[in-house]
């Protein structure tokens, strides 16, 4: 499978067409069925696949995707790490488990000046200016992941006013701000 895939978005449509049709995400350091609700037992879990996909000079840009059966369930999913941070957000018998089988393949994405429909900005361009760019986490007006799920980061321009995809060594850098969501406005009535 690894021959054929050139992309994150191809390497996800073929596992579905495998059967991997659940969304797995980690929650609290933990796996978490987002179809059930409920977390996954990391020690029980079989990794089927693991996929990293690098892109750019000295892989600036970094995916990786976890073909999962549970089998207390028997349900099959996906976790997809688009900006290779579960290692430093899962708790470590998780991470283990991930990595355990991980393949390392070139995305083949280099000259591609948009991911997933966002424009990309790589680590020169943040250099050159970095507090022009915010990391925001779980903002209700993300666009639409290609995935079918919802992106749970996603790099702000605060120039253009438009989210961008951060390649992996911008996450990283410790000069980037990260806004969490703090919910709406109060309005209150004077």
């Amino acid at each position: 499978m690894t021959s054929q895939v050139t992309g994150v978005l191809e390497a996800v449509q073929a596992f579905v067409a495998k059967g991997y049709d659940r969304e797995y995400r980690v929650k609290d350091g933990r796996l978490f069925d987002l179809e059930l609700g409920s977390t996954l037992d990391a020690c029980a879990v079989q990794v089927d696949a693991a996929l990293r996909l690098e892109s750019g000079d000295d892989a600036e840009d970094v995916s990786n995707i976890y073909a999962i059966t549970d089998p207390v369930t028997q349900h099959k999913g996906l976790l997809i790490d688009a900006f290779d941070i579960f290692d430093e957000t899962c708790h470590r018998d998780v991470a283990e488990r991930l990595l355990e089988r991980r393949e390392t393949i070139p995305a083949g994405d280099e000259s591609v000046p948009s991911k997933h429909g966002l424009r990309k900005v790589y680590k020169a361009e943040f250099d050159s200016d970095p507090e022009r760019y915010v990391l925001r986490e779980s903002f209700p007006d993300f666009p639409a992941c290609p995935f079918g799920g919802a992106f749970s980061i996603l790099g702000f321009d605060t120039a253009e006013q438009t989210y961008v995809w951060l390649v992996t060594s911008i996450i990283r850098d410790p000069r980037l701000i990260r806004i969490p969501y703090q919910g709406e406005d109060v309005i209150t009535d004077e």
